[in-house]
């Protein structure tokens, strides 16, 4: 038997505390993921209302075509949140961050 059981505690404490390290900088960059992800829904619920809000039926309209502006106002939304800053994001970070 080379491996000595003392080497093996060793090494599993050091990946324990390492790993520590790596969760506390991993926890402000989900936090932050989770906040942009938040202000995304909630800037895609406001095209969503003011796609529902329209005065007139486009003549092309049918539910293929609803399906695939669902899809684009979601890309738009994440677009649009992460190129202009609506607050939201900051504030959640406020909210929930150690700071």
């Amino acid at each position: 038997m080379d491996s000595n059981p003392i080497d093996k505690i060793k090494i599993n404490l050091n990946d324990s505390i390492q790993s520590k390290k790596i969760n506390s900088i991993g926890d402000q960059t989900k936090l932050e993921d989770v906040a942009q992800e938040f202000e995304s829904l909630f800037v895609y619920q406001i095209l969503k209302s003011a796609r529902q809000a329209k005065l007139s039926e486009n003549l092309f309209s049918n539910q293929g075509s609803e399906t695939y502006q669902s899809l684009l106002d979601q890309e738009y939304a994440k677009t649009l949140s992460k190129n202009q800053s609506f607050g939201i994001a900051e504030a959640l970070i406020r909210q929930f961050g150690k700071k």
